[in-house]
């Protein structure tokens, strides 16, 4: 009879444990507008917003600090109509760097970014120059 209390009890702190390990650190709070975005990224609280514009929607993901700058996923999910031509970027993504306290979209400012959805966006950037 006493092993089965022990092993429910052990059962139980692993399930408590693993419920705690999930909200400290798996989970990552949506925003639904951008000012809860805004918010987080202050902060630079981990959090996800996905920006709807008319020519395309974004993910943006706060991951954290690092260099003493906050440091913000953005991901393209759509392209929408438009003349952009992004529609080829779908699923690319890059990470931006912030100091802590700002805020900003950060597909606006390219040069605060790096990977493989910034190199694309200014090879287009230039291919439309030439």
């Amino acid at each position: 009879m006493e092993n089965k209390n022990w092993i429910f009890f052990i059962a139980a702190i692993v399930i408590v444990a693993g419920i705690a390990y999930y909200l400290s650190f798996g989970h990552i709070p949506e925003c639904q507008g951008f000012e809860c975005f805004q918010d987080n990224m202050r902060k630079c609280e981990k959090a996800s917003y996905v920006n709807e514009e008319p020519e395309a929607s974004w993910e943006y993901s706060i991951k954290g600090t690092e260099s003493d700058e906050c440091v913000v996923n953005v991901r393209l999910l759509q392209a929408k109509a438009g003349e952009l031509g992004i529609d080829q970027l779908v699923g690319y993504d890059m990470d931006c760097s912030y100091p802590r306290g700002f805020t900003a979209y950060p597909e606006k400012d390219l040069d605060k970014c790096h990977g493989r959805l910034k190199e694309e966006l200014q090879g287009m950037v230039i291919t439309r120059l030439h």
